[in-house]
C-alpha cells in the first residue's frame, strides 16, 4: 500500500521558540539521527492558536526539508507539545498499521531508497506531504506487525539505550574476561 492510503498528514505550526512556555515546541533539531525525540535543548511556546498542532501518543513527526529531510520520530508519551512548521505530522490509521511498525519502517533502507528517489532537490531538499503519500510499504496483519515491532524495539533498546545495552555489554565482557583469565592462568605442573 501507499502511505497516502493509510495516513493523514498535517504541516506544523510557525512560531518563535523560547526557553519557557506552556507547550514543548518540537523542531527538526529535536529529532536525533536514530529517530528519537531528544530531551536536550528543549524549547517551548505559549499559544492558544496552536492547539490544532498538539501531538498525541502514536503521532509520527517527519522532517520535510533540508539536509535532514525524511528523518522521523515516533511520539511515545503523552506530552503537551506542538510540532514546528518544518515537520509533517503523520497520523496512521491504526486499524491498518501500527505507528511503531511504521516508525521502524521509516528507519529502514527500504524507506530511505524511496525517500531519496522522491525528494525534490533545489536549494534545499524538499519532502512534502504529496510526495510522502507515494511511499510504498508492506503491511502484514496487525498481529505480525506487533511481533515485528516488539522484536525491533528490543534491538533498538539494546543498541541505543545505555541503561540496557551497556549492562548487557559489560556482562558479556566480564564473562569473556573470566574465561580468558582462567585459561591464561592455568598452567601445567612441571613433571
Amino acid at each position: 500500500m501507499t502511505l497516502g492510503e493509510i495516513a493523514t498528514f498535517k504541516y506544523g505550526f510557525t512560531a518563535k521558540a523560547a526557553d519557557t512556555g506552556e507547550f514543548r515546541f518540537i523542531r527538526i533539531t529535536d529529532i536525533t539521527d536514530g529517530g528519537k525525540l531528544s530531551p536536550a535543548d528543549a524549547k517551548y511556546i505559549d499559544s492558544a492558536d496552536a492547539t490544532d498542532y498538539l501531538v498525541q501518543r502514536g503521532d509520527i513527526l517527519m522532517a520535510r526539508t533540508g539536509a535532514t529531510f525524511g528523518k522521523t520520530a515516533l511520539i511515545t508519551d503523552d506530552m503537551p507539545a506542538i510540532y514546528a512548521s518544518f515537520l509533517i505530522r503523520i497520523r496512521v490509521n491504526e486499524s491498518d498499521i501500527l505507528p511503531s511498525y511504521y516508525w521502524h519502517f521509516a528507519q529502514s533502507s527500504f524507506y530511505w531508497q524511496q525517500a531519496n528517489t522522491l525528494v525534490s532537490m533545489g536549494g534545499q531538499p524538499q519532502f512534502n506531504a504529496n510526495v510522502l503519500k507515494e511511499i510504498r510499504l508492506q503491511i502484514p496483519p496487525l498481529e505480525e506487525q506487533t511481533h515485528i515491532a516488539s522484536i525491533l524495539d528490543k534491538f533498538d533498546a539494546l543498541v541505543n539505550d545505555l541503561s540496557i545495552g551497556l549492562p548487557a555489554e559489560l556482562a558479556a565482557r566480564r564473562k569473556q574476561y573470566e574465561h580468558y583469565r582462567d585459561r591464561l592462568l592455568t598452567f601445567k605442573e612441571a613433571a
